[in-house]
């Protein structure tokens, strides 16, 4: 077995790490809103598949291919999850509305639960194995009921970029500053999933498209740290 492996299983727990330390800032929030609470989950569920991630690829490397396919379950049930935490932080900041909320909840949850359940049902249709990883490719039905609530999100990332990039541009200056950087880095994560979750790269690109997820976590860590600053300066503020 090649060690080239090991530096997908590096990439996977690094992005574990810096999810897991930008999720504790995060929630360290006081007052913390729906929105934020929600994001600090999407970041939550992404350090819990990218830790499980890490593990399958090296119980691939160790040659044991059935826990191998036995993890990749666990993986996309937190995927899926953090799709829904991902559309309540967009939904809830975009529209402010809790009608439209709930309904955008109901459309992506639906969604993710057909997948999951057609996941199980038909199980994995094709493994792909090279000396950087294995990739499972999933049934195409579950593929497709995945695809609207995933695009929906997508969607939703879009559009909140160019919100703020519209404001940004009309008075000079953010609406919500965090909120553009957060959306901007999801919308990076989500475009790199396209080519994840279909499983149709297993090679070196696989690697590269880590990388996208890593840097998007870190634009999370960085929205986390900035919270903390600030809390620390009011706290500072009402000593003085």
């Amino acid at each position: 077995m090649s060690y080239a492996v090991l530096y997908n299983v590096f990439t996977c727990w690094m992005i574990a790490v810096i999810a897991l330390a930008a999720v504790r800032d995060l929630f360290r929030r006081p007052n913390i809103s729906l929105a934020w609470y929600a994001y600090g989950w999407f970041w939550l569920l992404a350090a819990l598949l990218w830790l499980l991630a890490g593990l399958r690829l090296l119980a691939y490397f160790f040659g044991y291919a059935w826990l191998d396919r036995f993890l990749f379950y666990g993986d996309e049930t937190f995927m899926a999850a953090h799709v829904v935490a991902g559309v309540l932080f967009l939904a809830e900041l975009l529209w402010q509305n809790r009608r439209r909320t709930y309904w955008s909840m109901v459309f992506v949850g639906g969604s993710m639960v057909a997948f999951l359940a057609l996941l199980l049902v038909l199980g994995i249709q094709n493994t792909t194995a090279t000396s950087w990883a294995s990739e499972h490719q999933l049934p195409r039905a579950a593929f497709l009921a995945f695809a609207p609530g995933y695009l929906y999100c997508v969607v939703l990332m879009v559009y909140a970029v160019l919100v703020e990039t519209v404001s940004r541009w009309r008075a000079g200056a953010w609406r919500n500053g965090e909120f553009a950087l957060a959306a901007t880095g999801m919308l990076f994560y989500a475009l790199a999933g396209v080519a994840d979750v279909r499983g149709i790269w297993a090679g070196w690109q696989l690697l590269l498209i880590r990388v996208i997820y890593l840097a998007a976590a870190l634009t999370a860590f960085w929205i986390g740290r900035s919270g903390q600053r600030r809390v620390q300066v009011v706290r500072a503020y009402e000593v003085d």
